[in-house]
């Protein structure tokens, strides 16, 4: 806060920052300039001219001119956003998710912290809709280039609150009393006049008159221990302790870790560093209500320069290219009112070295040595604490780029959106001056009568033909415009080379192929060759994002205060409660990586083809991966009826909700020796599938949710496997052979037959025919 920041390390650090706002000013306008032209063309906006003296992309506005105007045959196709957004839906199938590895895999703190980690990822992924943040990441990649990653702790009362006690630690006097024999100790009282003076007179003893007074070597001692039983003088001492009292229990609000992406126009690096440790700074803008600055900052509440009559009498924005370049394309040129610019910009410990006093540097360095992150709201100073860079910002890295800013992938486009534009509006205009203009002789058509009357098909009209000339010499018929018939064959030729810049094959979204036989095995093979394109970017997507959690993981493991816990949905529907405690995170996290690999993700429809194959073939092994119960769900959804019946699912969910009644009971007591329990559920030997039944309770066993009931629920886990065991021995039952009543005995083994066991020797053996 600025109240512990003083005035001077204010105006040093506000000097740093300025330094680097002024740095590469006007290739930054022109990198804002390209970024928002390619917004402008994300929204649609096609009609823009660049002004020269308002330093900014204009608009044309179509009431601005009338209907005779160029504008009038300007119907623009948006085909930038949809070669993008083709290629966007690809690359978002899935968010890739994430597996931490232990840093000693003989270590058993950090096999347990390692597991949280995963935990912890699942739980990062749902707090910030990563599907959604995923999206948008890709969006700033296509249009922008460059996406950073903003990671943060937050408290907030709405994601729910903890306990927590607060403890007075305090100095008390106690008198130990101990046997000096064998140390066993006879009382131990805090220090007061009353127990100083009840412990004086139990320690009287009052002389026995029909017990002659003791000599020798006992005759000093006066109390027996009850320990070894020796006559004794009891030790008295009186010790200092420390003592923990719980004053009181507050409660405190709960911290997540909050993830945002931003691109080039908020985020400004150095244009000279060639990956993220280069760049001795990072400054995040971004404007907002000037009453949203003053309430995260009050003590900014009356500067004249933040007032409402200031901010409403300025005509344009403080930085026409910061401000301008992230304006909403709505304001179509306007600008916003009452908005102020916010500034955040992380120093690195070197940054402070463009201070000329090199006394200066030491105190910044001294009181960051870290680095600092400086808030500025317009020119104002708003906070300083100590930040690093490298904490809270991950950068993408570019390996086909030698710097970190690289062209948008959006900026291949460009080209072919103007002129598509170009080609549609020179085809509707070919097509209506293309409607031939007639010429008639007044003299052989009278037009004030054709003008009266109405045309019907088939209509009758006087006309009076020129004496030896035909009426159709009358007559004359011009065309103004013919569309050459190179326009449509150049028109294709754009396309496929917007199709080659891009890489967005028409089998990437479902188009129609221009050559082949068109059967699904070559769309497969198409589709695949234009996934294999999109590589490049996947895989810079998927180092990033192992970069991120490398850095949320041990951020929230340090944030965290009480376990967590957290509802989910197993693999069957089947609601579960999943905890992260915190004695789970005394460890230490060798890795992060990703669970998948680095080939794209399956599509739905791509899922299903592999399944229906799978299900056509004759092996038994995969033939019984497909039938396990955990997997029929998911060959239910492939098949894409969701209303189709998959025989054995009823006993699977039937036996989750007895999981469910057996995990909220105890075993019931029979006082069989054989067996001393029984389930609290039992099971019916005739109606229930044993052998589905048996393999979800053996699958919940071995689960995550099984392993944890052990540890939390012993005796509800013990009546899961009594119930489990039921089963088992139902199917043992139902698989040994029946005897055969009635019929003829069993034939008398041929002695010939009849060997001695090799090891044991017994010689009622009989060998198989």
């Amino acid at each position: 806060m600025p109240k512990e920041i003083s005035e001077e390390l204010q105006s040093l650090l506000k000097e740093v920052v300025a330094h680097f706002d002024k740095e590469d000013v006007s290739i930054r306008e022109r990198q804002i300039r390209t970024w928002r032209r390619l917004k402008l063309f994300w929204e649609g906006f096609q009609k823009a001219w660049y002004s020269e003296v308002a330093h900014d992309w204009r608009i044309w506005d179509e009431t601005q001119g009338d209907d005779t105007d160029q504008s009038y045959y300007d119907k623009p196709i948006n085909v930038f956003r949809a070669y993008l957004e083709s290629i966007i839906a690809a690359l978002s199938v899935t968010v890739p998710p994430i597996k931490c590895y232990p840093d000693d895999a003989d270590n058993t703190l950090d096999l347990s912290t390692a597991k949280a980690g995963d935990k912890i990822s699942q739980l990062v992924y749902r707090h910030n809709n990563v599907s959604l943040l995923w999206l948008h990441s890709l969006f700033i990649y296509c249009t922008e280039g460059m996406v950073a990653c903003y990671a943060y702790p937050k408290e907030d009362e709405k994601y729910g609150t903890y306990e927590e006690k607060e403890y007075d630690e305090s100095d008390e006097q106690r008198q130990q009393v101990s046997c000096p024999e064998c140390n066993y100790s006879l009382s131990d009282n805090p220090v007061t006049p009353d127990i100083v003076n009840q412990n004086a007179s139990e320690m009287m003893i009052e002389p026995d008159e029909f017990m002659p007074e003791s000599e020798g070597e006992f005759g000093n001692e006066s109390d027996i221990c009850p320990s070894c039983g020796t006559m004794m003088t009891p030790n008295v001492e009186q010790n200092t302790f420390v003592t923990t009292r719980l004053v009181g229990v507050t409660k405190q609000p709960k911290t997540r870790i909050c993830m945002e992406t931003y691109g080039g126009l908020y985020v400004k690096v150095a244009n000279y560093a060639r990956k993220q440790e280069d760049t001795p700074y990072l400054t995040f803008s971004y404007e907002t209500h000037y009453a949203n600055a003053i309430e995260r900052y009050a003590h900014l509440h009356g500067k004249d320069s933040l007032s409402a009559k200031k901010i409403a009498a300025a005509t344009g924005p403080r930085d026409p290219y910061e401000q301008w370049g992230r304006l909403s394309p709505q304001y179509q040129g306007e600008y916003p009112i009452n908005t102020v610019t916010v500034r955040n910009a992380w120093l690195r410990p070197a940054a402070f070295n463009v201070l000329q006093n090199k006394s200066d540097v030491d105190r910044l360095k001294k009181k960051f040595p870290n680095g600092a992150k400086v808030v500025l709201v317009n020119d104002e100073f708003g906070e300083a604490c100590a930040e690093a860079l490298d904490d809270f910002w991950t950068l993408t890295y570019n390996p086909l780029s030698d710097y970190i800013h690289h062209d948008p992938l959006g900026l291949l486009l460009v080209s072919i959106q103007e002129i598509t534009t170009d080609l549609v509006s020179l085809t509707l205009q070919t097509i209506e001056h293309g409607i031939g203009q007639t010429f008639a002789d007044p003299g052989v058509l009278n037009f004030n009568a054709y003008r009266q009357m109405e045309s019907v098909p088939g209509g009758i009209y006087e006309a009076t033909p020129k004496s030896g000339k035909s009426l159709q010499e009358s007559f004359h018929e011009i065309r103004t415009a013919n569309l050459s018939p190179e326009v449509m064959p150049f028109a294709q030729n754009i396309q496929n080379l917007a199709q080659l810049v891009s890489g967005a094959l028409p089998s990437l979204f479902g188009g129609q192929m221009e050559a082949g036989s068109g059967t699904a095995s070559e769309y497969g093979m198409s589709r695949a060759q234009a996934l294999q394109r999109l590589q490049n970017t996947w895989k810079i997507f998927t180092f990033w994002w192992k970069e991120i959690f490398g850095k949320v993981i041990p951020m929230y493991i340090n944030e965290v205060k009480d376990d967590e816990r957290d509802v989910q949905r197993d693999d069957e529907g089947n609601f579960i409660n999943t905890f992260i405690r915190k004695a789970e995170l005394e460890g230490k996290i060798g890795k992060v990586e990703l669970e998948a690999n680095e080939n794209l993700p399956l599509t739905w429809s791509q899922q299903k083809d592999v399944i229906m194959q799978l299900i056509q073939t004759t092996n038994p092994e995969i033939l019984a991966i497909i039938g396990s119960p955990k997997n029929l769900p998911i060959v239910r959804n492939a098949i894409g009826l969701t209303d189709f019946y998959v025989p054995g699912e009823d006993d699977k969910d039937k036996q989750f909700d007895e999981i469910k009644l057996l995990l909220s009971s105890e075993p019931m007591p029979t006082g069989d020796p054989m067996m001393p329990e029984m389930p609290s559920v039992d099971i019916d030997p005739v109606y229930e599938n044993h052998s589905i039944e048996f393999e979800v309770v053996r699958g919940w066993v071995v689960s995550e949710a099984g392993r944890q009931a052990k540890i939390d629920n012993e005796a509800g886990y013990r009546n899961v496997l009594l119930h489990g065991k039921l089963h088992y021995m139902q199917m043992q039952n139902s698989m040994a052979p029946t005897g055969n009543t009635g019929a003829a005995p069993d034939a008398k083994p041929n002695p010939s037959d009849v060997q001695e066991a090799p090891i044991t020797g017994d010689s009622n053996v009989q060998t198989a025919a």
